[in-house]
């Protein structure tokens, strides 16, 4: 697979232009947004083994690590089918990227796109859940939650399968890239659309929910990267004219996709993941200490008998200050909150 200017690749932008296509070369630029991107998906890789072999550590596992791990599953089949279906590579010597109806409609839409922006609405919804109803976010509403998503998904990607290529997306061998039927484009949209309104609907109710931790700051981050997102997605599918022409376009929506996903997988886990690595027992004190002052140990599943008048000492440091704060204005037992104290590490 060649990212240099070969006389086959001049030919191709020669064809194109003939068509009256202006068509940018596959580059050392494409060749850099995967290394890049790959690089990206290879160190959350690491992390996420890391958080997956301490997943009973009680802060990561409310954030729910094998549903957060299949979130990134969905986002490497995303930028798999990004860079096969946005012309960053060559199509025509492999007869699985030139088998469009594949790639787009498994990799890049059903297990990719629409899974991952799913995860994030539900992400949302299990927020609201907790938050406005008071209930844990676990057992059957759960699995009926993650049940319907894939059903769903499930259920789009073999229709589309099902309807002729001229429906859906081609190849086309001139150009060697896919060819979007802009029909089908505008129904994966409205999808895409669908859900973040639905995000938008569960952030509204939301919006004067007192939370324990970073939860208003996921709500946030999950509204404004579905946003960019599903626009830059519309403006290249929709405006722009076969947007894998355009150097600038193809990189700008790859890039757009793949940095907002990640954004949004380490808003929800670089909180815990940092202080399981470097400051575990002190970070697992004051998470609990804010449960108990905001009453919320059965919607995080947590038990304990440590009594409810004790003070725990909770360790500030430099990097990390873990400080204890009320978000309700409450108390710790009968223990006001401004008795609890810090003390520096090492003492």
């Amino acid at each position: 697979m060649s990212f240099a200017f070969t006389p086959e690749e001049q030919s191709r932008v020669e064809v194109a232009a003939f068509l009256g296509i202006h068509l940018d070369p596959i580059s050392y630029v494409d060749l850099s947004t995967i290394i890049v991107l790959g690089t990206m998906y290879f160190f959350e890789f690491i992390a996420l083994c890391y958080q997956l072999r301490n997943r009973d550590y009680l802060p990561l596992r409310v954030k729910n690590v094998p549903v957060m791990c299949s979130l990134y599953v969905g986002g490497v089949s995303w930028l798999l089918g990004d860079i096969f279906t946005g012309g960053l590579v060559h199509l025509g010597q492999s007869p699985v990227l030139r088998n469009c109806k594949f790639t787009v409609i498994w990799l890049r839409v059903c297990i990719g796109a629409y899974y991952v922006t799913s995860i994030f609405a539900l992400r949302c919804y299990s927020l609201y859940y907790v938050f406005c109803k008071g209930k844990a976010f676990k057992g059957r509403i759960l699995l009926l939650s993650l049940g319907v998503t894939g059903l769903s998904i499930v259920a789009f990607g073999v229709i589309s399968m099902l309807l002729p290529a001229r429906m859906t997306v081609e190849y086309e061998e001139i150009l060697d890239m896919c060819n979007f039927n802009h029909t089908y484009v505008l129904c994966v949209l409205v999808v895409i659309w669908t859900i973040w309104a639905y995000t938008a609907v569960m952030s509204w109710k939301m919006r004067k929910i007192p939370f324990c931790f970073n939860e208003r700051v996921e709500i946030f981050a999950t509204f404004g990267i579905l946003l960019i997102v599903s626009l830059l997605n519309s403006m290249c599918l929709l405006v722009i004219s076969i947007y894998p022409a355009s150097l600038g376009w193809r990189t700008a929506l790859v890039y757009t996709n793949h940095v907002g996903a990640s954004i949004g997988y380490w808003v929800v886990m670089w909180e815990p993941t940092y202080a399981c690595m470097f400051h575990r027992d002190e970070y697992f004190q004051y998470w609990i200490n804010i449960l108990k002052e905001d009453q919320m140990e059965r919607e995080y599943e947590y038990s304990s008998n440590l009594n409810t008048d004790t003070t725990l000492n909770l360790i500030e440091y430099p990097d990390i200050p873990y400080k204890a704060h009320s978000t309700h204005g409450s108390t710790l037992g009968s223990t006001a909150i401004s008795d609890i104290y810090t003390t520096d590490h090492g003492n």
